[in-house]
């Protein structure tokens, strides 16, 4: 067996010029697509947060901290007070419709819209963020990218028999939920369908606790002293065999 010498910043120089693909994040874990009628069907419902923000448009803005949205706007500003595909529930009731609620709206989803978190509002990059795909048509994807914009995450292309469900009139059936978990932070999540408009709503980040390194608990000195004398009489061990 040949033993190959390689040099890590050959391969860190190699990685910035492109010559090797994007790897994902080793600790991301991703959500979805599942199916999501309200915030009780999101996988961080039962989650604890030292900080968390659920953006559901229905005061017609996005103004949840620390996030921008691109391109697109809210639904009843940028479309207008028409037909919207909200979150079944946000109308006060699941009852397979979401055209009385409001979400976000791009008229090209092949294009896809960014969410973009802002650590110097937030105080941090959230370790969780989400989104509800509510609208559109052909497969949907979904990504995640961490600081730097590197990329540690991806879900899809997708689409099953009833989703997308072809429709364009507020159905809630196949509303699904796409998310990502990554202690290192994420400062980025980008979603977009290869057909028609695209809508999304819930919007949802936070920061679960991350836990401090382990702290070293100080041995008694009656133990100290008996772990020196091991070392001792060891070392004397040693030095008899040579």
């Amino acid at each position: 067996m040949r033993r190959f010498n390689v040099s890590w910043a050959w391969i860190a120089v190699a990685g910035a010029a492109g010559l090797f693909p994007a790897i994902a994040s080793a600790q991301a874990v991703t959500y979805g697509p599942s199916q999501y009628l309200s915030f009780a069907d999101s996988p961080f419902q039962p989650l604890s947060f030292t900080w968390f923000h659920l953006e559901d448009f229905e005061d017609h803005l996005l103004n949840t901290p620390g996030v921008t949205g691109q391109p697109g706007g809210v639904a009843s500003v940028v479309f207008g007070p028409s037909i919207h595909d909200s979150v079944d529930a946000d109308d006060g009731s699941i009852d397979g419709s979401g055209l009385a609620g409001d979400d976000w709206f791009s008229s090209a989803g092949s294009s896809g819209v960014n969410f973009i978190f802002d650590a110097a509002v937030l105080g941090s990059l959230p370790t969780h963020a989400g989104i509800v795909w509510t609208d559109g048509a052909g497969t949907v994807s979904f990504q995640a990218f961490g600081p730097g914009d590197v990329p540690i995450a991806a879900i899809g292309p997708v689409s099953d028999a009833s989703f997308p469900d072809g429709s364009f009139s507020g159905t809630t059936a196949e509303d699904r939920f796409f998310g990502v978990e990554d202690a290192g932070g994420i400062s980025r999540i980008f979603i977009s369908n290869s057909s028609g408009g695209i809508e999304v709503d819930h919007l949802q980040y936070g920061r679960a606790g991350v836990a401090p390194p382990p702290t070293a608990i100080p041995l008694p000195p009656a133990v100290w002293s008996g772990l020196s004398a091991l070392g001792i009489l060891g070392l004397g061990a040693v030095r008899r065999r040579i």
